[in-house]
C-alpha cells in the first residue's frame, strides 16, 4: 500500500532508515512534559495508589534495603514501566497524535498497538549504566523485529547524565547472535560510528527495536529522566512457543484496526 508521509520529510525518513534512529527536537507540549515530570515524581515515591509496586525497579545497591534511608524514593528508582495501561498522564503522551503520527511515517501504517512503556529515572550521582543492547534482544518473540521506540527527554539528556548513545546503522545487521555479542560490541567508537542523542526536555528520540544502544552513568547533581513508549504494526505476530519478556498480553491498541491471529 502507498504510504504518503504525514510529518516527517524524505530526509528524515531516509535518515532514520539510514542510521537506525531519528531526533525530533521540541516535540512534545512543556506543560505535558511538567505534568509528565509531575506524575514520574509522584509515582517513584510510591504514593501513586494506581502504580503496582511491582512496576517499580530500585538501582541495585537500593533493592536490599527498599529505598530505605532516603527521605524521598525517587532518588532510588531506577526505573518504572507499564505506566500507560494505568495512569492517565502517561497515557496522554503514548497516544498523542504529536508521537504517534510519527510512529504512524516511520512504520507505514495507521494500524499501531503499544508494546510496552519505561520510564527512566536515572537519578544525579548514582544512575547506573545500560550496556549496549538491541530491544528486539529482549522482544525476540515479535516479528516482524521492527518496533520503533520514542524515547521522550523530561529532563536535559546530556553526555555527562547519561543520555543514550546509538551504534549507527546497527539495526541493519538484525539480531547480533549471543556467540558474537561481545566481538560485535567492542568493534563500537573506534571502528564503529556511535552518537549520543543529547535532548533538550520534550524532544524526542526515535530507534529501531535492532539499534544497538547504551547509556553511561549519571555522575552529575542533575538526574535524567526519560521516558519510552515501545510501539509495534498490528500486523505485528509473535511466536507463543518463545519465552521473552515482558509479557504483556493484551497488548494495546493505540490508533487503527486490530487483526485476528496478529498481536
Amino acid at each position: 500500500m502507498q504510504w504518503t508521509s504525514r510529518v516527517l520529510t524524505g530526509q528524515q525518513l531516509d535518515a532514520f532508515w539510514r542510521d537506525g534512529f531519528l531526533i525530533v527536537e521540541d516535540l512534545v507540549d512543556p506543560d505535558l512534559i511538567n505534568r509528565m515530570a509531575q506524575q514520574a515524581d509522584l509515582i517513584a515515591s510510591g504514593k501513586a495508589s494506581n502504580i503496582p509496586d511491582t512496576f517499580i525497579n530500585l538501582e541495585k545497591q537500593f533493592d536490599a534495603t527498599g529505598g530505605a534511608g532516603y527521605e524521598d524514593r525517587t532518588t532510588a528508582v531506577r526505573k518504572m514501566y507499564q505506566l500507560a495501561r494505568h495512569d492517565q498522564v502517561l497515557n496522554e503522551h503514548a497516544c498523542s497524535v504529536s508521537v504517534v503520527d510519527i510512529i504512524a511515517d516511520l512504520l507505514r501504517t495507521d494500524d499501531l498497538k503499544l508494546y510496552n512503556d519505561q520510564l527512566f529515572m536515572k537519578p544525579a550521582f548514582h544512575g547506573a549504566a545500560q550496556d549496549w543492547h538491541q530491544d528486539s534482544q529482549a522482544w525476540h518473540n515479535m516479528f516482524p523485529m521492527d518496533l520503533v521506540t520514542a524515547w521522550t527527554a523530561i529532563d536535559e539528556a546530556t553526555i555527562e547524565n547519561g543520555c543514550l548513545w546509538m551504534a549507527t546503522g546497527s539495526h541493519r545487521w538484525g539480531m547480533v547472535p549471543k556467540q558474537v555479542k561481545a566481538e560485535i560490541e567492542a568493534l563500537f567508537d573506534e571502528d564503529w560510528p556511535t552518537a549520543p542523542i543529547e535532548l533538550r526536555p520534550g524532544s524526542v528520540s526515535f530507534h529501531h527495536s535492532l539499534t544497538y544502544h547504551t547509556s553511561s552513568p549519571n555522575r552529575t547533581a542533575n538526574r535524567r529522566r526519560g521516558y519510552a513508549t515501545h510501539y509495534m504494526r498490528a500486523r505485528t505476530w509473535y511466536d507463543e512457543e518463545i519465552r521473552a519478556r515482558p509479557d504483556l498480553l493484551p497488548f494495546v491498541s493505540i490508533r487503527g484496526r486490530e487483526f485476528s491471529g496478529c498481536v
